[in-house]
């Protein structure tokens, strides 16, 4: 089963994403939502979106990390995880693109590829839960 680089390789980076998103959740958390989302609402006042849409996704945003990134460490429920972790790249780079912040917006668009090519390749998820639990059926 060791044999299987495309699976080794998939866990590894099935692990250093999940690891990232979890990290941006779980430190945001951990130093206070209110702070964070007071912060990223503040930095988006320039662009068009209003002051209390930001504010309230800004409340959600380390909580859905926190989540998304535990379920592709876990690999558990990973093709929703990570369809998810992809669609929050969409709507943080709608946030990102209408302040015109474009080193953001490129930064974000990296994080959407590797989204993307892990949901591609999502059948080589085998050392995970949901490989565990398919191994069972």
């Amino acid at each position: 089963m060791l044999r299987d680089h495309k699976a080794v390789a998939y866990a590894i980076m099935r692990l250093a994403l999940g690891m990232n998103i979890f990290g941006h959740g779980f430190f945001r958390i951990l130093s206070g939502v209110g702070n964070f989302a007071s912060g990223m609402a503040q930095g988006m006042d320039k662009g068009p979106l209003p002051h209390v849409l930001t504010l309230s996704f800004g409340y959600c945003i380390p909580w859905i990390e926190l989540t998304v990134g535990l379920l592709i460490i876990l690999g558990l429920f990973t093709r929703f995880a990570l369809a998810s972790g992809a669609l929050l790249m969409v709507a943080l780079t709608f946030g990102t693109t209408s302040v015109q912040n474009w080193n953001g917006a490129g930064t974000q668009l990296m994080y959407s590829f590797i989204f993307f090519a892990m949901l591609w390749l999502v059948e080589a998820n085998t050392f995970s839960v949901d490989g565990l639990l398919s191994r069972r059926k």
